[in-house]
C-alpha cells in the first residue's frame, strides 16, 4: 500500500550535494521541501489510520458500540468509592503553603471542632443602647435555650467558658443576668458601657460587638449604635444532626424575626452548604434540560424533515457518546483518587457543549462526500469520511486535552482536580465520537437504504420514496454560507473593515484586561436571595471597620525566658496598622497586669503561679488560652494562643499583605523553631481560618498567568504538529490569542473578577477558544487554488459544522443564564464570550486573513519535486507525499481494504 502512494524514487546521485554548492535559495527550498514533507506524512500517518478505524467501524458497527459501551461501563465502576470533599484547605489551599502544616498542628493541640450560629440585629438609623432592644435581644438568648432535639438542648451542645455556655454578645457585660438586663435604664446601659470597655466573660473588646453608625460623647464614651452581634457556639459532635436541627431552628427563628428589632439577619455553620453548594446541587437539573434542547437541535440539524432521512437514533447516540464520556471521566477520576469538588458540577455542562461540535465535522464531512465518494459502500464510506474529519478532530480534541492537562499541574486542588477530570472526559468524547457516534452512521445508513422509517425502524417505506417540500438535499447553511455570507466577506472593502474592526477589538479588550481584578471570596458563591448572602453584606456593611480574625499559636516555649521576646512581639503586633487598635487579646498581658513578672525567678514558678491565675476569678476567661500538660501541680505550658482583629483591609490582594505583615512580625521575633517533619516551621504563628483564602489569592493570579501561558504555548505546539503548517498555525494561533483577550475585556466590563472558578473557565477557554479557528485553518490547507476561492471553499465545507457546533455549545448551558448559581451564572458568560468571539474570529476575522495571507495547500503527489536539493539529508529515501484526499483515491481503497482484509485472515 506506501509504494502505490510514494513518489518516485531519488535518481540523482547521492555524491552530488556534496560537491554542489549550497546557496541561501536552495536552503530555503531544502528546509520548504522537509516542512512539506513531513506535513505530508503526518496528515497521511493521520488519514490512514482514520480510514482503517472507520473501515472496521463500518463494518461491525453493533460490535463497536457495544465493546465501547462495556469498556466505559468498566471505568465507571470507579465511582463505587466516589466521594465529595468540601474541606476548604483540600480544595483550594496549595498543598506546599505553610498553612497546611499549621492547620494540622492547631487542628491537634487546639481542636476547632466548633459549630456556630451568628445574628446580626439591625435597627436602621435607631440606636440599639435602649431596654426595649437589650430585651429583645435577651429573648432571643433564653429562646435559644428552649429548643430541644432527641432530648438535647443548646445546653447540651454548646461550647463552654467558665462554665457557662459561650453565647457572645452586648449582654456578657451583665453575664446574662436576665433580672439585671430586664430592669435596665438607659443610664444604666451607658454607664455600664463606659465602666465596662472588655468583656469579663470572655474579655473581647465590647466596641467590637458594635456596628453601623456609632456615636460617642465629648468623653469619648459610646452613646449610640445600629447594630450589634449575637453568636452561639457550639463543640461540634461526632453526631451531627442535633446540631444542624438546632442551627435551622435558629435560622428560621431569625428570619421570623422578634418583637423590638426591625432585622435579624443570620449566618451558622450550615449555611454555606445549604445555601452555596445547595444551590449547585439544585441546578444539576438543568443539565437533563440541557440534553434536550441540544439534542433537539441535533436532531434538526443532521437530519431532514421527512420520515426516511431523520437522524433520530443518530442524534440519541451523540448523546448517549456525552452521557459516557461524563460516566468515564467520573469512574476513572475518582479511581485515581482525584478529589471531588462541588464545582465539577459544571463538568457536565462542558461535556455537552464541547462534544457536539465533533459530530457536526463528522456529519458535515459525511454529507459533502464527492458522488464517486457517496457511492462506496457504508465501510468504505465511512472510512472516507473519518479520513476527511478525523485530522479536523484531532486537532481540536488534542488541544482541549492539552489545556486541560496544563492546568491539571497547578498548585490549587481544586482547579487541578477540575483539569483532570475535564481532559479524561474531553479524551473520552474524541474516542466515543470516533468510534460509536461513527457506527450509528453507518447503521443509520444501513437503515435508510432499506428503506426503513427513521422512528420506527421495522415499518419499510414504499419504493421510490416521496420526499415532501421541506425536505431538501440542499443545505441552508452551506447555502447561506456559498452563496451570500462568503463572497460578501470576501469582497476586499468587507476585509478591509473586518480587520480593523478586529484590531480595534482586540486593543479595546486588552485595555479592559489589564483592569481585571482579583479577588476570591467564597460567599461570592452564595445565591443573591439567600439569607446567607444577605447576612455576608449586611455584616460588610454594618461591621466595616473589622477585618480578618486570627490567633497567634505557640508551642511549648520556655515562656519565663521568652517573656521579653513575647512582650516585643506583642508590642509590635499591637502597633502595626494591620491589626485593629484595642483587639489585641492576650493572656500574657493580663498575667502581667495580675502579677509582675519581675517577682518571678524561675520556669517552675512562673509555670506556678500562670496556673493559678487561669483558676483565679480574673484569669478564668484566659484558660481556653493556655494548654498546660498536666492538671495539678506541677506544671508546664504545653502551647497557647494570642487574639486579635486585622485592621479592614480595601481589597483581597491587602489582606494578603496583612497576613505576610503579621507573620513578619512574628517569624523575626527572635522565637526559636521546630524541628519535625509535617510541623509550622516556627514556634509561633499567625493562623485564621481566612488565611486559607489569602493563600489562594496569594497565588491565583501567578497560577493564572502561568496556566495561560503554557497553555497557548502547547496548544500552539500541538497546532502546528497536526495542521502541519507553520504560517496557518500561527495565523489560527493569533485567532486564539485575540479571542482571549476580548473574553477578559469583557469579563471585566461584566464585573467579573478573577478567582478560581474563573481562572478554571479562562484556562479552560484556551482550548475551546481554538476549536472555531482550527477547523477552517486545516480546511483551508485541503483545498488548492488561489486564496480567495480556497478561503470561500472552506467556509462552505466546514462553516455550517464550525457555526453549529458554537450555537449547540451555546445551547447547552444557556439555562444557566438564570441560575441562581454564582459559579453557574459565571460559566455561562464566560462561554457565551467564548463561544461568540471564537466564532467570530474562526468565522469572519480568519477567512478574510487566509484569503489574503494563506500559506499554500497540502502538496499533491504531482506536485513533488523531484531536484536532489529538495532532500532534506544525505539519508532520506522515499517520502510519502499526499494531498487531503489522495489516501482514499479509488485505487488506494482498493489496497487498503485488501490489507485490512489480509490482516484480519
Amino acid at each position: 500500500m506506501s509504494n502505490s502512494l510514494s513518489t518516485n524514487t531519488k535518481t540523482t546521485n547521492m555524491g552530488n550535494k556534496s560537491t554542489e554548492e549550497m546557496t541561501p535559495e536552495k536552503n530555503k527550498r531544502m528546509c520548504n521541501a522537509c516542512m512539506n514533507k513531513i506535513s505530508s506524512f503526518i496528515i497521511w500517518s493521520l488519514e490512514t489510520v482514520f480510514f482503517k478505524v472507520g473501515l472496521f467501524i463500518g463494518t461491525y458497527p453493533l460490535l463497536t458500540i457495544i465493546t465501547c459501551s462495556l469498556m466505559c461501563g468498566l471505568c465507571g465502576i470507579g465511582m463505587k468509592t466516589f466521594h465529595e470533599s468540601q474541606e476548604q484547605e483540600k480544595l483550594w489551599v496549595p498543598q506546599s503553603s505553610r498553612l497546611i502544616n499549621e492547620k494540622i498542628w492547631v487542628d491537634k493541640i487546639f481542636p476547632q471542632d466548633t459549630r456556630f450560629v451568628s445574628f446580626l440585629t439591625v435597627q436602621p438609623e435607631g440606636n440599639i443602647l435602649t431596654p426595649e432592644f437589650l430585651n429583645a435581644l435577651m429573648d432571643y438568648y433564653l429562646q435559644s435555650f428552649k429548643f430541644s432535639f432527641r432530648n438535647q438542648s443548646f445546653s447540651d451542645l454548646c461550647l463552654r467558658v467558665n462554665s457557662k455556655c459561650y453565647v457572645s454578645s452586648l449582654l456578657e457585660i451583665w453575664n446574662y443576668d436576665a433580672d439585671v438586663i430586664r430592669n435596665l435604664t438607659e443610664t444604666d446601659i451607658k454607664l455600664k458601657l463606659w465602666s465596662t470597655p472588655v468583656s469579663p466573660v470572655t474579655g473581647t473588646n465590647v466596641q467590637t460587638l458594635l456596628g453601623g453608625k456609632i456615636k460617642m460623647d465629648s468623653n469619648g464614651n459610646v452613646v449610640f449604635a445600629e447594630a450589634t452581634e449575637i453568636m452561639w457556639i457550639m463543640e461540634k459532635q461526632e453526631d451531627t444532626s442535633t446540631a444542624l436541627d438546632f442551627e435551622k431552628a435558629m435560622i428560621d427563628m431569625a428570619l421570623k424575626g422578634i418583637r423590638g428589632i426591625n432585622k435579624t439577619y443570620v449566618y451558622a455553620t450550615r449555611s454555606f452548604d445549604d445555601e452555596g453548594y445547595g444551590v449547585i446541587n439544585q441546578d444539576i437539573k438543568l443539565l437533563a434540560m440541557g440534553f434536550i434542547i441540544v439534542f433537539a437541535f441535533v436532531l434538526l440539524s443532521l437530519g431532514k424533515f421527512d420520515l426516511l432521512r431523520q437522524k433520530v437514533y443518530v442524534s440519541l447516540v451523540g448523546m448517549y457518546c456525552i452521557g459516557l464520556a461524563i460516566l468515564v471521566s467520573y469512574g476513572l477520576s475518582t479511581a485515581l483518587d482525584v478529589i471531588y469538588n462541588p464545582i465539577l458540577s459544571m463538568l457536565p455542562f462542558l461535556l455537552l457543549g464541547v462534544g457536539v461540535d465533533d459530530m457536526f465535522v463528522i456529519m458535515e464531512t459525511w454529507k459533502n462526500l464527492s458522488p464517486e465518494e457517496q457511492k462506496l459502500d457504508i465501510p468504505h464510506k465511512l472510512g472516507v469520511t473519518l479520513s476527511h474529519a478525523g485530522v479536523s478532530v484531532t486537532v481540536t480534541s488534542v488541544t482541549d486535552i492539552i489545556a486541560f492537562g496544563i492546568g491539571a499541574s497547578t498548585a490549587i486542588p481544586a482547579l487541578s482536580s477540575f483539569c483532570i477530570y475535564a481532559s479524561i472526559g474531553i479524551l473520552a468524547l474524541f474516542l466515543l465520537v470516533a468510534t460509536v457516534f461513527a457506527s450509528s452512521l453507518a447503521l443509520d445508513e444501513r437503515r435508510l437504504q432499506s428503506g426503513r422509517d427513521a422512528c420506527l425502524c421495522c415499518y419499510k417505506h414504499k419504493q421510490p420514496y416521496t420526499f415532501n417540500k421541506c425536505s431538501s438535499d440542499k443545505s441552508f447553511l452551506q447555502i447561506v454560507f456559498a452563496n451570500y455570507y462568503g463572497p460578501f466577506l470576501l469582497k476586499l472593502p468587507v476585509k478591509v473593515l473586518v480587520i480593523i474592526f478586529t484590531l480595534a477589538m482586540a486593543g479595546l479588550g486588552i485595555w479592559r484586561a489589564i483592569h481585571l481584578r482579583q479577588d476570591f471570596d467564597l460567599t461570592n458563591y452564595l445565591p443573591s436571595d439567600s439569607y446567607a448572602y444577605a447576612y455576608d453584606h449586611i455584616k460588610k456593611e454594618y461591621f466595616d471597620r473589622q477585618g480578618m480574625e486570627t490567633r497567634v499559636y505557640c508551642g511549648g516555649l520556655n515562656y519565663f525566658r521568652m517573656q521579653d521576646v513575647l512582650q516585643n512581639m506583642l508590642e509590635r503586633i499591637s502597633n502595626s496598622s494591620y491589626i485593629q487598635t484595642g483587639s489585641v487579646n492576650s493572656w500574657f498581658t493580663a498575667f502581667q497586669m495580675y502579677l509582675p513578672l519581675s517577682d518571678v525567678t524561675s520556669e517552675e514558678v512562673f509555670n506556678a503561679q500562670l496556673f493559678q491565675f487561669m483558676h483565679s476569678l480574673y484569669g478564668q476567661r484566659f484558660a481556653p488560652f493556655v494548654q498546660f500538660n498536666s492538671s495539678s501541680l506541677p506544671v508546664s505550658v504545653k502551647a497557647s494562643y494570642f487574639t486579635m482583629t486585622h485592621s479592614l483591609q480595601i481589597d483581597s490582594q491587602h489582606d494578603v499583605i496583612a497576613m505576610d505583615k503579621l507573620r513578619e512580625i512574628i517569624d523575626t521575633a527572635g522565637l526559636p523553631q521546630f524541628h519535625g517533619a509535617h510541623l509550622p516551621k516556627y514556634m509561633c504563628f499567625a493562623y485564621s481560618r481566612e488565611y486559607m483564602t489569602c493563600e489562594t489569592n496569594k497565588v491565583l493570579l501567578s497560577e493564572l498567568y502561568r496556566n495561560l501561558g503554557l497553555s497557548a504555548a502547547c496548544v500552539f505546539a500541538v497546532t502546528v504538529i497536526l495542521i502541519a503548517n507553520l504560517w496557518t498555525s500561527l495565523l489560527v494561533f493569533v485567532c486564539v490569542l485575540f479571542t482571549m483577550v476580548d473574553v477578559c475585556g469583557i469579563l471585566e466590563v461584566w464585573g467579573i473578577k478573577i478567582d478560581t472558578a474563573s481562572s478554571i473557565l479562562l484556562t479552560l477557554s484556551v482550548g475551546l477558544a481554538v476549536d472555531y479557528s482550527a477547523h477552517i485553518g486545516h480546511t483551508f490547507m485541503t483545498i488548492g487554488s488561489n486564496r480567495n476561492n480556497r478561503a470561500l471553499m472552506s467556509l462552505k465545507a466546514i462553516g455550517p459544522a464550525v457555526f453549529n457546533g458554537g450555537l449547540s455549545t451555546f445551547l447547552a448551558f444557556v439555562l444557566l443564564a438564570n441560575s441562581a448559581s454564582f459559579g453557574f451564572q459565571m460559566f455561562f458568560k464566560v462561554f457565551s464570550a467564548v463561544v461568540i468571539f471564537g466564532l467570530y474570529h474562526g468565522l469572519v476575522f480568519l477567512p478574510v486573513i487566509l484569503s489574503l495571507v494563506g500559506s499554500s495547500p497540502y502538496l499533491q503527489a504531482k506536485d513533488v519535486p523531484t531536484d536532489r536539493t529538495m532532500d532534506c539529508d544525505e539519508e532520506a529515501t522515499n517520502t510519502i507525499l499526499v494531498n487531503d484526499h489522495a489516501a482514499v483515491t479509488k485505487n488506494n481503497i482498493e489496497l487498503i481494504h485488501a490489507d485490512f482484509s489480509n490482516s484480519r485472515m
